[in-house]
């Protein structure tokens, strides 16, 4: 009887000291459109440098209220192709999150530098590429470091194919890309709730769509894509330290416009 009241007792106990953690499950699926430009001057030496902005409105959200003005994009971008097989990029990008409000630069800007290294392949009317791509995005405001990375890296996988329509001026193209992170933050997670989680494939991405070519110099793009993801949303609360942990699903509908000049 004594040992019986005594198991009762710890697991009790045990119930109230990890009743202020929770690991929990959602599901999100949003739509968005997204508008851009592309300027790319093209050098000497196979050297081309490119300004891109893009602005994302998010016109569906099934867990919370869509941000018209979800997010916008300026990014500069350096490229070398030594030979017809193989090219470099560097780039930065300065990304500002419309759902952080306006009062704290801190809060609502983030900055993004990339490194890419694709291998080209070009037969007839066909074009194929695969690239590596490494995302460094870093942030200002102050984070619990338990919680969030103030750098975060991913490594991007993308595969690519186009096919140029003999005789129009339009190419169709599609693309596969998986993101993968290689930094998340799971130590105090994973000692609070005696789980094992770890880096994880957070995107995976499917995109189709067309290049009209107006004349030499000028180009519209119109895509669709279809994107699966994966997050940890963590919460610490900062008196007692319990977790709170979100583990989201999404499902992701992309509609994209973007102008392109080149010369």
């Amino acid at each position: 009887m004594k040992q019986n009241l005594l198991i009762v007792a710890l697991v009790l106990v045990s119930g109230a000291l990890w009743a202020d953690n929770f690991d929990s499950t959602r599901v999100v699926n949003t739509a968005e459109i997204r508008a851009g430009a592309t300027f790319t001057k093209h050098f000497d030496h196979h050297l081309n440098l490119a300004l891109e902005e893009e602005i994302r409105s998010q016109v569906y959200n099934s867990y919370q209220m869509p941000a018209y003005f979800n997010r916008s994009y300026t990014s500069v971008e350096l490229s070398y192709k030594p030979i017809s097989y193989f090219s470099l990029r560097a780039g930065y990008t300065l990304r500002l999150l419309g759902n952080h409000g306006w009062t704290d630069p801190k809060e609502f800007m983030r900055h993004r530098g990339t490194f890419a290294l694709t291998g080209h392949y070009k037969t007839r009317d066909w074009s194929f590429s695969l690239r590596e791509r490494l995302d460094l995005d870093g942030r200002m405001d102050s984070v619990n470091t338990n919680e969030k990375n103030v750098l975060d890296l991913r490594l991007r996988h993308r595969f690519y194919a186009s096919y140029s329509i003999p005789g129009k001026p339009l190419k169709v193209f599609g693309a596969v890309e998986l993101i993968n992170t290689l930094n998340q933050l799971f130590a105090y997670v994973n000692k609070q709730l005696s789980t094992s989680y770890g880096q994880y494939l957070s995107d995976a991405r499917l995109q189709v769509g067309v290049k009209w070519r107006l004349d030499k110099t000028n180009a519209l793009n119109f895509s669709y894509r279809f994107a699966y993801t994966k997050d940890y949303d963590i919460n610490i609360t900062k008196k007692k330290g319990y977790v709170e942990l979100y583990r989201e699903t999404g499902f992701e509908h992309v509609i994209g416009i973007n102008y392109e000049f080149d010369w």
